[in-house]
């Protein structure tokens, strides 16, 4: 009585460690998920810049192109929350943040432009990540679900004497 006792509660904390092993990876999976999210929301946008920002994007060895209304050029734009962060990301993975002064208005084009270095490490991190919780799932529901060394022994057939 006292041993299957014992075994269940070994049952019961291995359970428990368990779900924190699985806390444990769930919180540094998102805080990694979370860091590489700067690059994979980047997406290829057509600016339309005021003459400041027209003269602030050719400082920094951009080619913006020259229309009636003002110039325009497409890159990998994040106008941040609420506006407040407008950043592009050129193609040496520098950040470059504009202000709200430099842009008159964003629009989202078909033209796709190639992941930097660092955008494919991010989506490559990313589905590492995804990867590493499933696994991680499979196994707390392998454990969880397997059958335990009783239910092993009564389903066992009796030897033949």
């Amino acid at each position: 009585m006292q041993q299957a006792t014992t075994i269940k509660q070994k049952q019961q904390n291995r359970t428990v460690y368990l779900a924190l092993m699985a806390l444990f990876v769930v919180a540094i999976c998102m805080i990694t998920v979370f860091q590489e999210n700067r690059y994979l929301e980047m997406h290829t946008q057509k600016l339309i810049l005021t003459r400041e920002g027209c003269n602030y994007i050719s400082s920094l060895g951009l080619v913006p192109k020259h229309e009636t209304s003002g110039c325009s050029i497409i890159a990998r734009y994040s106008s941040g929350f609420l506006g407040s962060d407008r950043v592009i990301l050129l193609d040496d993975d520098r950040f470059v943040t504009l202000s709200s002064a430099a842009v008159l208005g964003n629009a989202d084009t078909d033209v796709k432009l190639p992941d930097t270095p660092d955008q494919r490490r991010a989506s490559f991190i990313t589905d590492a990540v995804f990867a590493a919780l499933i696994m991680m799932l499979i196994f707390v529901f392998y454990d969880i679900f397997k059958p335990g060394k009783s239910e092993k022994k009564g389903s066992e057939s009796c030897p033949r004497k």
